[in-house]
């Protein structure tokens, strides 16, 4: 902790000295004028600003800048903000939007960007998740190996992760090669100030324990931990496992056999900060649910989707758990028949404002606002999967001195 306090005072005191040269330059203008000023622009701008003088480039590269201007970013009064991927039907992402809500308005503007560059391997892609500005991408291959990337779509910066430890080729036990799946994670550790992905690799024997490892961004490299993990098994039928980053942990809903034979659903979580597992428990009505229950996207709270079918009607529910932990604060905020407005693929989003991204039969994804019982159109119908997340615009990339690639 001593060099920790060490460094932060030393990056408090080159920003401090920054900022005297601003002041000088900018007539007589004070400091936390100015540093709050800059705080409120996005990255955009002050990637531009990087090209005035030295002085401006070491103030935006400062860490402790990078790290305010994230603070205030994702204070919920700046807004509701979601990033939408889509898919291409040749399974190659070709674009991205980021919707902004504005709550004076009521409204969402969207913006459209292009994907970096990927990878062509046969198999199919993935979002992992995203975390303060960040997106965590994983192309698949056939070979149970992915390539992942962490990408900044504001700065339009990327970074290639190396291969994991644990791989076919030589890792895994010949034996045991075709007989896994894995699991991925991607959050962040405020204590050290470091984004981390995690990756399970799960055996298809329940009894074996799952073999953990951990990407650390700050060392851009993989370590093994060695962790006790609650015993689970992911259904058959799950190909893709959607994670949730909320307070401080990753969560993915499992499933674990009882004795007699009986399923049990929970959620696994995974301690960013401390690295260790645990298990919550489902609202009762969920914990032998034999349909689908899976985390749901976005929000500040813990959220799950339910889909089900009751007297040859499919509906789906959304829960959210009030309060972190306790189990009792399980709540349904919402139910739907599953025909409804021209009938329901899949169920997206939650918005920190109480709306509901879905995509329909039809291809289009609209946003669903349960008060009224109304759908907006957000995007084309062109593609066939779409992953929404949560999202706030970051500088992180710009003072990284890593094999960062820019598009």
């Amino acid at each position: 902790m001593a060099t920790e306090s060490s460094s932060s005072s030393v990056s408090s005191l080159a920003l401090s000295r920054h900022l005297q040269k601003l002041e000088a330059m900018s007539g007589n203008l004070p400091p936390d004028i100015m540093l709050e000023i800059l705080h409120r622009l996005p990255p955009k701008s002050l990637v531009r600003f990087t090209s005035v003088c030295k002085s401006w480039i070491s103030l935006i590269k400062d860490h402790s800048f990078i790290s305010d201007h994230l603070n205030r970013t994702v204070q919920p009064r700046n807004g509701n903000s979601f990033l939408l991927l889509q898919l291409h039907t040749d399974n190659y992402p070709k674009f991205y939007s980021l919707h902004s809500y504005n709550k004076k308005t009521n409204s969402f503007s969207s913006e459209r960007f292009s994907f970096p560059p990927q990878p062509q391997l046969c198999g199919y892609s993935t979002v992992v998740g995203t975390c303060n500005g960040l997106v965590c991408f994983a192309q698949h291959s056939i070979v149970y190996f992915s390539t992942l990337i962490i990408w900044n779509p504001s700065l339009r910066k990327f970074l290639s992760l190396r291969r994991p430890i644990m791989y076919r080729s030589n890792r895994i036990n010949e034996h045991v090669q075709y007989q896994y799946r894995l699991l991925y994670g991607f959050g962040f550790d405020p204590m050290n100030t470091d984004y981390k992905v995690i990756r399970l690799v799960v055996l298809n024997n329940e009894q074996d324990s799952p073999l953990v490892e951990v990407y650390s961004l700050t060392s851009c490299s993989w370590r093994r931990i060695s962790v006790r993990v609650p015993l689970f098994f992911i259904p058959v039928h799950l190909k893709k496992i959607p994670q949730m980053f909320v307070n401080g942990a990753l969560h993915w809903v499992v499933s674990r056999r009882l004795p007699g034979g009986k399923v049990q659903n929970f959620i696994l979580s995974f301690d960013v900060v401390g690295e260790t597992f645990g298990e919550l428990m489902l609202p009762q009505q969920l914990n032998e649910s034999p349909f689908m229950v899976s985390i749901l996207e976005g929000g500040h709270q813990l959220a799950l989707v339910h889909t089900y079918s009751k007297k040859n009607i499919d509906f789906f529910s959304i829960w959210v758990m009030k309060e972190y932990g306790i189990v009792e604060s399980w709540t349904e905020i919402l139910r739907r028949d599953l025909k409804r407005y021209g009938g329901i693929r899949t169920v997206l989003a939650l918005t920190t404002s109480g709306k509901v991204m879905l995509r329909l039969c039809s291809g289009a994804i609209v946003l669903l606002d349960p008060m009224e019982d109304t759908v907006k159109p957000l995007a084309d119908q062109e593609h066939f999967h779409a992953f929404a997340g949560p999202y706030v615009e970051s500088l992180f990339f710009m003072n990284k001195k890593i094999d960062v690639v820019s598009y």
